[in-house]
């Protein structure tokens, strides 16, 4: 099981109204107005990147799609079902927006995986969706070997980040 890593973070407050939300922005403007500040588990939401100190906000950005589309994509989106249930309606199932949904995601997560090449999308896969320390996947546990395939992933989420618009050529360089 993969190690909790706790984080805190700004998000919306789900149980404020619209017209709650206007009053308070009106009576005191600021970027938290209407936020809620809230725990979470970062190896939940971008898997081994959460143990990385040297990680920047499009790097979590990436590997949070990618981590979410690779799940969607290869994990199981039916819910559980009675297969002793009675049967009441037997047409066949309807696409909806749901599976489209789904198929995008799947391409937009296999072009990636195309973009990146073999070996950087393994590693991405290694560490943020499966959660394999970095110390596991170098060759040896030396520093030295650990820094160089922490700057491999680096490089594939900035190629990640890049390809989805969380990072411009120029941004990169500041």
């Amino acid at each position: 099981m993969a190690t909790q890593i706790k984080a805190h973070r700004m998000v919306q407050d789900p149980m404020m109204t619209d017209s709650e939300y206007y009053h308070q922005r009106a009576n005191k403007p600021g970027p938290n107005v209407g936020k809620v500040m809230v725990e979470e588990n970062l190896t939940t939401r971008i898997g081994g990147l959460a143990r990385i100190r040297d990680r920047l906000g499009h790097h979590e950005r990436a590997a949070e799609d990618f981590k979410n589309g690779y799940e969607q994509m290869y994990g199981n989106g039916a819910p559980a079902a009675d297969a002793g249930r009675t049967q009441v309606d037997t047409s066949p199932i309807a696409h909806d927006s749901g599976m489209a949904a789904k198929m995008d995601r799947g391409v937009k997560i296999s072009r990636a995986i195309e973009g990146l090449g073999k070996d950087r999308a393994n590693l991405v896969i290694a560490v943020i969706v499966l959660c394999i320390p970095i110390k596991e996947i170098a060759r040896t546990p030396h520093s030295r070997d650990c820094k160089s395939t922490t700057a491999e992933l680096m490089q594939a989420l900035d190629i990640l980040a890049q390809r989805w618009g969380y990072l411009t050529a120029h941004s990169k360089a500041s």
